[in-house]
């Protein structure tokens, strides 16, 4: 992901304390951020809440990072720790279980396309809210590199310096991600049809 051709200026700027490059930073990363949280917690307000707390992270630690090239690799590792802080401490309070998702939350992050048709938009919300159901289940380390690699489309070189391992390791895990997805998918689809 990039700013623009000057994106490393931008960072070294904001690492010195520029105000309007922090700015800058987070107009451009805070949607693709808010979209990883989304789908690794499944609830709109857990992540606009998670994506603040990661920016105010960053903005406190971003001094500390010594190489404005991995900006991007260090903001998503943060996200990443962030959204399983949450979802640990979710499991620790004994909230409702992550396959109750309610409708609200299932809305779809980007802008609605309103060249559909309205059975289609239900169709389409209905889908929408089946994989997210189907996501939240999955094992999570499987569901970070499917996030990350799949989703939100990050070179795998990227996420895996994300997580910490190789590429092979991520692969190996959207992989599994897919298969996980696929068999409950399919499992969702025919309870639906038979009901």
């Amino acid at each position: 992901m990039k700013l623009a051709k000057n994106e490393g200026q931008i960072i070294k700027k904001a690492i010195e304390g520029d105000e309007q490059s922090f700015k800058i930073l987070f107009e451009a990363y805070q949607r693709p951020i808010y979209n990883f949280i989304f789908r690794m917690l499944g609830s709109q307000e857990e992540a606009a809440d998670t994506t603040q707390e990661v920016f105010f992270k960053v903005y406190k630690r971003l001094s500390s990072l010594r190489n404005p090239d991995f900006f991007s690799t260090w903001l998503f590792s943060i996200a990443k720790n962030e959204a399983i802080t949450s979802t640990r401490r979710r499991k620790s309070k004994n909230h409702s279980s992550l396959s109750d998702i309610d409708e609200r939350m299932l809305r779809p992050l980007r802008e609605p396309d309103h060249s559909y048709e309205p059975d289609e938009q239900v169709l389409n919300k209905e889908f929408e809210a089946i994989f997210q159901k189907a996501l939240l289940e999955i094992p999570e380390i499987y569901r970070v590199a499917f996030v990350l690699g799949v989703l939100e489309n990050q070179p795998y070189e990227q996420v895996a310096k994300v997580l910490g391992c190789s590429v092979g390791n991520i692969k190996s895990r959207v992989f599994r991600a897919r298969a996980h997805l696929a068999k409950k998918l399919k499992k969702e689809y025919a309870m639906s049809v038979v009901s």
